[in-house]
């Protein structure tokens, strides 16, 4: 089913060339395509220039820094900052997990998540109406006792309702703005997992499954700034801890789904044409988003705000 659904995009293209829609300057080989339907995942090499990764880096460190100084997990709406806190040297310090749609807020964080050669990556597999549900940066502070077990992010795409037939029509993205590798860290994922049971979305036992850190398939998933990592809602995957001592790993996620199979999140594309975000921020995991106008600590609304993907 797979090899079928990406032969019948790119036919017209010979192995190792672009998909015949798109420009000769396309990162996307036919050899990325056809590994990410039979191996649930592929990575394309050196996509973001190092110039373009200072800029998302930059980015990065000044929202570390906001979350710093709020202290506590906060939420605005859609965007939400993730902070917890650590003892260290005798007194607890706030470390920055993760935030979900700084591009709301932030114009180099936007540009990357619509960027002409994501769209590129994508329509081979997704086409060209795109809606975006997850924008995501992740830290992964050295020492961090913090990671994510092995799982699948079928578990995330809540309300199984909202999304229609979900394999075929979800690409996560992942930019690495930090060299990644096992000791910083790195995603772990398991090639073939996806197709390990039949995808069904209700089926719980499919979300979390740390008995596949035992399976023989399992790899590193090393990065060089500026590569670009895909995996499906399926396969499996998860995080290693930062044991280095000084080498964050920084990780800028973009989840992006066929407009017409999902019914929530925020337009990237329509027709290959950018849409950029304004007005009334779209319904995508946060329910209260028109509910709850303002922005709060979680803890003052005695809320607890998980880390999703």
């Amino acid at each position: 089913m797979t090899t079928s659904h990406a032969t019948g995009i790119v036919k017209d293209s010979e192995a190792g060339t672009p998909p015949s829609l798109s420009t000769s300057g396309n990162p996307m080989m036919r050899t990325h395509i056809d590994q990410y339907w039979e191996e649930g995942y592929t990575i394309i090499r050196g996509v973001f220039a190092p110039n373009e990764i200072e800029q998302l880096a930059t980015a990065c460190d000044r929202w570390k820094f906001v979350g710093q100084l709020l202290g506590r997990t906060w939420r605005k709406q859609n965007t939400v900052i993730w902070v917890d806190s650590e003892q260290r040297d005798g007194h607890k310090e706030a470390v920055v997990r993760g935030m979900q749609w700084p591009s709301y807020h932030d114009a180099v964080m936007d540009r990357y998540r619509t960027d002409p050669r994501l769209l590129m990556i994508l329509e081979p597999l997704i086409g060209l109406d795109i809606k975006q549900v997850i924008n995501q940066l992740h830290w992964k502070k050295p020492g961090s006792k913090v990671t994510w077990p092995l799982h699948r992010d079928v578990r995330s795409r809540q309300p199984v309702e909202a999304f229609r037939d979900l394999y075929p029509s979800w690409v996560q993205t992942g930019i690495a703005i930090d060299p990644h590798r096992s000791e910083n860290g790195a995603m772990y994922v398991v090639p073939g997992s996806h197709k390990d049971y039949e995808h069904d979305p209700y089926n719980q036992s499919l979300y979390n499954v740390p008995q596949y850190k035992e399976d023989p398939r399992i790899r590193t998933m090393e990065l060089n700034p500026g590569d670009v990592a895909l995996w499906s809602a399926y396969t499996v995957h998860g995080g290693g801890f930062n044991t280095t001592e000084f080498h964050d790993r920084r990780l800028y996620i973009n989840g992006f789904v066929k407009a017409d199979k999902c019914d929530r999140g925020e337009w990237a594309w329509r027709g290959g044409r950018t849409c950029h975000l304004h007005g009334k921020p779209a319904l995508i995991q946060f329910n209260e988003v028109d509910s709850i106008a303002e922005a709060f600590y979680a803890g003052d609304y005695n809320r607890t705000e998980t880390i999703t993907d």
